[in-house]
C-alpha cells in the first residue's frame, strides 16, 4: 500500500480544501516539484496564515517530501484549524508513524473513525499499530473490525494472519494467510509469513516450499534466505543451507544471524576453524548477542582452546546470567584443565537452573576433572533452599567452598571420639548443677 495521495488542485479555493484532504494513497509528483509546492503553500501562507487549504497541501508536500517532522507540525496547524475531516486524520497517522510514534498514530487513526467508522484505512492502520506495540489482543479485534466491512481485502487477512501467529493460534494463522494467497497469490510477504508459521508447526518441507515461492516472487530478500537455510540445516542438508546463508550475506553482508547460522552449520560439518571466523563476523555485526558469544565459546571449545572458550562463555553471561548451558559447558572446560574447584563450581550452577538435566551428566565431569566419584553434588542441607542469584552477574565475587557442595562421610572414628566428648559434657553437668531441697521440690 502506498504512503501518500494527493487531488488535483482545482480553480477556486473551496475545491481545494475539498482536494486537500483526499486519500494518501496514490503517487503525484517527484521531489522537485514537492519543493516547489511547499514554497508555494509557504508563500501563499505568507498572505493568508490561516488557510486551512494551505496548510493541508503544505502538510502533504512536505510529509511526500520525507520531511516528517515539519510535516507533523504543519498537521498539527491544519487540524487546529478545522478538525473535522476524518482524510486529515488519518495523514496525519501516517506521518506519525513514519517516525515510529505509534500511540500517537493510534490516536489519530482512532479520531479518524469517530468521524467516519468505516474508514477501512484508518482501522488498517490502527491494526498495524496496535500489532507493533505488542497489543495483540487489541489488534486482532480491530483486525475482525475492518474485516466485518471488507472481506476481500488481502492485506487485513495478512496482519491477522500475523497477530494469530504472535498469539501461538498457527492453524487460525494459517488458515488466515491461505485466506490471503487467494486474494493476493503474488504477494511474497504472505508466502513468507505463511512459511514462517509452518516452520513453527515443524511441517520443514511445507515451509521450503512457501519460501521458495517468496524468493521467486522477491529474490532480494536477505530474511527469507536465511529463513530456508535455517530450514535446511535443521533437516541435516548443510550444504544446501549454506549456499542460502551465502546468498543472504551477498545481498546484506551485516545482517549477524545469517553469519550465526552460517557458522552453526559449518560446526556440524565439522569445520570448526571457518565456523569460529563466521562467528566473529556476527559479532562484529552485533556485538551484544548472548547466542553469538556463546556460538562463539562452542567453537573454541571444539577447537582446544578452553580458556578463550570460558572467557566467550563469561561474555555470553554477563548478557544473559540464567544460561545454565553455559554454566555447564564452562564446567566441562575446567574439569579439560583440571581446575577441580572451578569445575565444581560452574557445574553447581548449572544443576541449580536446571537439575534434571545436569545432575545425570555432573560425575563424568567430575571424574574427569580428577574428583572422587564418592563425592556427593547434593548441596548440603542449610543451602538446600538457597537458589544461586547474583554471583552470575556481578564479577569478583568469591565462590561458594566446597564445604558447600560436598557432603563428606563422617569416618566411624570421628563419630565415636564425638559420642564419648557429648558423654563428657553431660556427666560434668550433673556434677556441677546443684541439688535442689525437698522444699523446693
Amino acid at each position: 500500500m502506498s504512503y501518500l495521495s494527493v487531488g488535483c488542485l482545482n480553480a477556486s479555493a473551496a475545491a481545494c480544501a475539498t482536494d486537500c484532504v483526499t486519500d494518501c494513497a496514490t503517487d503525484c509528483a517527484d521531489d522537485r516539484q514537492s519543493d516547489r509546492k511547499i514554497q508555494s503553500y509557504q508563500h501563499r501562507l505568507e498572505a493568508v496564515p490561516n488557510s486551512f487549504m494551505a496548510w493541508s497541501y503544505l502538510s502533504y508536500y512536505l510529509a511526500k517530501a520525507g520531511r516528517y517532522r515539519e510535516a507533523v507540525g504543519a498537521y498539527a496547524r491544519t487540524l487546529q484549524i478545522k478538525s473535522d475531516q476524518p482524510r486529515i486524520w488519518y495523514n496525519y497517522g501516517t506521518v506519525l508513524d513514519r517516525l515510529g510514534y505509534y500511540s500517537e498514530a493510534i490516536r489519530s487513526y482512532r479520531a479518524a473513525l469517530v468521524l467516519s467508522p468505516s474508514y477501512l484505512k484508518a482501522m488498517y492502520g490502527k491494526s498495524k499499530d496496535l500489532y507493533r506495540l505488542a497489543k495483540y489482543h487489541e489488534a486482532l479485534e480491530s483486525y475482525d473490525q475492518a474485516l466485518a466491512f471488507r472481506t476481500d481485502a488481502y492485506e487485513l487477512w495478512y496482519g491477522r494472519g500475523k497477530v494469530l501467529t504472535k498469539l501461538q493460534r498457527l492453524d487460525e494463522a494459517v488458515e488466515s494467510l491461505q485466506k490471503a494467497l487467494t486474494l493476493n497469490s503474488h504477494a511474497a510477504k504472505v508466502w513468507a509469513s505463511l512459511g514462517q508459521v509452518l516452520m513453527y508447526q515443524y511441517k520443514d518441507a511445507a515451509a521450503i516450499r512457501h519460501f521458495d515461492k517468496a524468493l521467486e516472487l522477491a529474490p532480494q530478500d536477505a530474511l527469507n534466505w536465511i529463513y530456508k537455510g535455517f530450514l535446511l540445516k535443521r533437516l541435516g542438508l548443510y550444504e544446501e543451507a549454506l549456499t542460502c546463508f551465502d546468498a543472504a550475506i551477498d545481498l546484506e553482508p551485516t545482517v549477524s544471524r545469517a553469519w550465526q547460522h552460517r557458522g552453526l552449520a559449518l560446526i556440524n560439518m565439522g569445520h570448526y576453524h571457518t565456523a569460529y571466523d563466521s562467528f566473529k563476523v556476527a559479532l562484529q555485526c552485533q556485538a551484544y548477542d548472548y547466542k553469538g558469544w556463546l556460538s562463539l565459546a562452542w567453537t573454541l571449545e571444539k577447537l582446544g582452546e578452553y580458556e578463550q572458550a570460558i572467557e566467550a562463555y563469561n561474555k555470553s553471561l554477563s548478557i544473559e546470567p540464567d544460561q545454565s548451558f553455559a554454566f555447564y559447558r564452562q564446567a566441562r572446560c575446567y574439569a579439560l584443565l583440571h581446575n577441580v574447584h572451578f569445575a565444581v563450581e560452574h557445574l553447581r550452577r548449572a544443576i541449580a537452573l536446571h537439575p534434571e538435566n545436569y545432575m545425570p551428566r555432573a560425575m563424568a565431569i567430575l571424574r574427569c576433572a580428577g574428583c572422587k566419584p564418592k563425592c556427593s553434588l547434593q548441596p548440603c542441607q542449610r543451602h538446600r533452599n538457597k537458589r544461586y542469584r547474583s554471583d552470575t552477574a556481578t564479577s569478583g565475587t568469591s565462590l561458594m567452598t566446597h564445604s558447600t557442595f560436598y557432603a563428606k562421610p563422617i569416618s566411624a572414628e570421628r563419630n565415636s571420639q564425638r559420642s564419648d566428648s557429648l558423654g563428657r559434657r553431660r556427666l560434668t553437668l550433673r556434677k556441677t548443677t546443684a541439688p535442689q531441697s525437698k522444699t523446693a521440690r
